[in-house]
């Protein structure tokens, strides 16, 4: 299945009979399959079936709806414990809100352990160097901008009468002004 998904199957494709792969994987209570489909937005609306929560009770998967119940208000990007590293950025990268949802990706992050949960922190740590990849498209652009141009009005803000840079501009820059100017959402 996460072959399938990272390959670009449509998570949300319906069989004739208007059944979706997240209702089979409730039927037949497949815990780890339900947690992956969700972690690419698995629809969790009603099909001729029931919703995925009612087809994992009937089917007598406690386990499963209990972690349905308990997930309702995920985004793909809280999926922590399912996801890759490699999805995980890839969603980072498009934009996913760290602060959508409930609980939030943040908060689960927060006491999370793994590489997931560590990324997730990280993008949102101030804009810096070192988490410029973690940023959406549009704010690496922002950034890669106000690096060039902001970087030139700041160095000649801290030059002496002889054009020498006096040493403060290149060390206090990212700190002083580049956190402050581009956020994931610019």
């Amino acid at each position: 299945a996460r072959l399938l998904l990272e390959a670009g199957a449509a998570v949300n494709q319906a069989a004739e009979d208007g059944v979706t792969p997240l209702n089979i994987a409730c039927q037949e209570g497949h815990l780890e399959v339900a947690k992956l489909l969700s972690s690419y937005g698995a629809s969790r609306a009603a099909t001729p079936l029931g919703t995925p929560e009612e087809n994992a009770t009937s089917a007598g998967h406690a386990d499963l709806a209990a972690w349905l119940v308990a997930s309702r208000g995920w985004t793909p990007l809280a999926h922590l414990e399912t996801l890759t590293a490699a999805r995980a950025l890839s969603l980072l990268r498009s934009g996913a809100s760290l602060h959508e949802g409930e609980p939030t990706p943040l908060q689960r992050a927060a006491g999370g352990e793994g590489e997931v949960a560590a990324l997730v922190r990280r993008a949102a740590a101030p804009w810096s160097p070192a988490s410029h990849s973690l940023f959406p498209a549009a704010a690496r652009v922002r950034a890669a901008l106000l690096v060039l141009s902001l970087y030139e009005i700041h160095e000649r803000q801290h030059l002496d009468s002889a054009g020498n840079t006096n040493g403060i501009a290149a060390r206090d820059f990212s700190a002083c002004v580049l956190r402050f100017a581009i956020t994931r959402e610019t």
